[in-house]
C-alpha cells in the first residue's frame, strides 16, 4: 500500500493534515471517512520526492531517540506494540509526533507490520531503524532488538553532542576574531588614512600595504556575502547523497591527512556498531553488510564496503572481504579475523566501535585544544601588525615636523 496525504476536518471543525495508507486514493479516502474525519483536499501521495522529504522533515522532525526511549520499556514489559504506541501517543506533547504515532498504530490495526510502517516513513527514521525492526520481527525478539537499537542511538547521540559542544567555544572565538579584524580594517584604519592624507607625508611600505587591504575591503565588501552564499550552496550540494559535488567533497576529505583520520574513524565506528547490533538481532550476514553500508556517509568508503556482498556470496570470510578495500584499516580487519576464529565477531565489532569512538573524541579534543590558542595567536599577530604599521606612520609624520 502507498501513502496518501489529505487535509481533513474532525467533528469539532479543526483542520489538519493526515498521512494514511491505502491501495488507491479512493481506498485511502474511505479509510479517512471510517475514522470519522471529513476529507477536504487531497494533497498527493505521501511518498515525497527527495527534495520534498528533506525540506518537510526539516520543518517537522521526530525525535527518534525519544520515541525509542519511550517504546523499549513498554515492549520489555510485554505490552503489545499496538497498545504501546497508543500509550506513547497519549503522552506526547508535539502534535506532529502524536499524529505520526497514532497513524502508525492505525497501520498496525490494518494488518501492517511495524517495520513496514517505518519503511514508509524512512525520511523521519535513520536507515538502520527499519532494518533492525524487521530483523527483530523475523526472529521474534523485537523487545531485545529494540533495546539494542536504543543503545546504538544513544551512543550515536552522545558522540554527536560531544562534537557539537566541544566546537562551540572555538567557533565563537573565531567569529569574534574575524569581527574584530573586520572592524579594525573597515573603520579604524580608514580614519587613520585620512589623518595621514592631511599630513602629506610619505607612507611607509607596511602602512601602505595595510591601507591597500582596508581600501579593498571597503570597495569589494559585496564579494564576502557572495562568497558566503556560494560556500553555503556548496555545503548544501555536498550534503546530498549523490552528485558530483558530493563525490568530489568526499574524495577531498580522504586526501587531507588529519581529516582523513576523522572521516574514517567516524564512519567505521558507525558501521561496526551497526553490524554488531544487526548480528545480535539475528540478521543474516549479507543483510548486515548491506544495511551497515547505508550508514556510511563518505561516498568512496560506502562504495568500497557495498561491494563486500559479492565476496561473501562466494564464501569469503568477512575479514578477507574487508581486506580488499584499501580504506579499511588493518586494525579493524585483524580484530574481525580474531572474532571469526573465536566465534565472537559481534563482540569484536563492538570493541572496534568503542576504540574508534574513543580515538575520535581524543583527536577532536586535541585539535580543538590547538585551534583555540592558534586563533588567539593569529588575532594577536594581525592586531600587532595593524598597530605596528600605525606606529611607524605616526613616527614618520613626527620626524617630518
Amino acid at each position: 500500500m502507498a501513502l496518501y496525504r489529505f487535509r481533513v476536518s474532525n467533528p469539532a471543525g479543526i483542520v489538519s493534515e493526515l498521512l494514511i495508507e491505502g491501495d488507491s486514493q479512493a481506498d485511502a479516502t474511505r479509510r479517512v471517512q471510517r475514522r470519522g474525519l471529513m476529507p477536504i483536499q487531497f494533497l498527493g501521495e505521501g511518498a515525497l520526492p527527495a527534495e520534498g522529504r528533506r525540506s518537510w522533515s526539516f520543518r517537522r522532525r521526530l525525535d527518534v531517540y525519544d520515541f525509542t526511549d519511550r517504546l523499549v520499556p513498554l515492549l520489555e514489559a510485554d505490552i503489545p506494540i499496538e497498545r504501546a504506541l497508543g500509550i506513547i501517543s497519549d503522552g506526547m506533547d508535539d502534535p506532529f509526533a502524536r499524529q505520526l504515532v497514532s497513524d502508525m498504530r492505525r497501520g498496525l490495526h490494518e494488518g501492517r507490520k511495524f517495520s513496514q510502517l517505518i519503511h514508509d516513513r524512512d525520511y523521519l527514521f535513520p536507515p538502520i531503524f527499519a532494518s533492525v525492526v524487521e530483523a527483530g520481527e523475523e526472529a521474534g525478539a523485537l523487545p531485545g532488538v529494540m533495546a539494542q537499537l536504543h543503545r546504538f542511538l544513544g551512543e550515536a547521540r552522545e558522540l554527536r553532542s560531544f562534537i557539537i559542544s566541544a566546537s562551540i567555544y572555538p567557533i565563537v572565538v573565531l567569529c569574534v576574531s574575524l569581527g574584530l579584524v573586520t572592524a579594525l580594517l573597515g573603520f579604524v584604519v580608514p580614519r587613520f588614512a585620512g589623518v595621514l592624507a592631511t599630513a602629506g607625508r610619505h607612507v611607509p611600505p607596511l602602512t601602505q600595504f595595510l591601507l591597500d587591504i582596508s581600501a579593498a575591503l571597503r570597495q569589494y565588501w559585496w564579494a564576502f556575502p557572495l562568497a558566503l552564499a556560494l560556500f553555503l550552496l556548496l555545503i548544501r550540494e555536498a550534503r546530498r547523497e549523490t552528485g558530483p559535488v558530493r563525490e568530489a567533497w568526499d574524495r577531498l576529505l580522504l586526501r587531507l591527512p588529519l581529516v582523513r583520520r576523522v572521516t574514517l574513524m567516524s564512519n567505521l565506528a558507525r558501521m561496526a556498531r551497526t553490524m554488531a547490533t544487526l548480528m545480535r538481532s539475528g540478521a543474516h550476514l549479507l543483510d548486515t553488510v548491506t544495511i551497515a553500508s547505508r550508514v556510511i556517509q563518505n561516498t568512496p568508503l560506502r562504495r568500497s564496503v557495498s561491494g563486500l556482498a559479492a565476496g561473501l556470496r562466494r564464501g569469503e570470510r568477512l575479514s578477507h572481504a574487508l581486506s580488499q578495500s584499501s580504506l579499511i584499516p588493518s586494525f579493524m580487519i585483524r580484530m574481525i579475523a580474531v572474532g571469526e576464529e573465536t566465534g565472537e565477531v559481534e563482540a569484536m565489532l563492538n570493541r572496534v566501535a568503542d576504540r574508534y569512538e574513543q580515538e575520535l573524541r581524543r583527536l577532536i579534543r586535541r585539535v580543538l585544544s590547538v585551534f583555540e590558542p592558534a586563533v588567539i595567536i593569529c588575532l594577536g599577530l594581525i592586531v600587532g601588525l595593524i598597530v605596528a604599521s600605525m606606529f611607524l606612520a605616526i613616527m614618520d609624520v613626527q620626524s617630518g615636523l
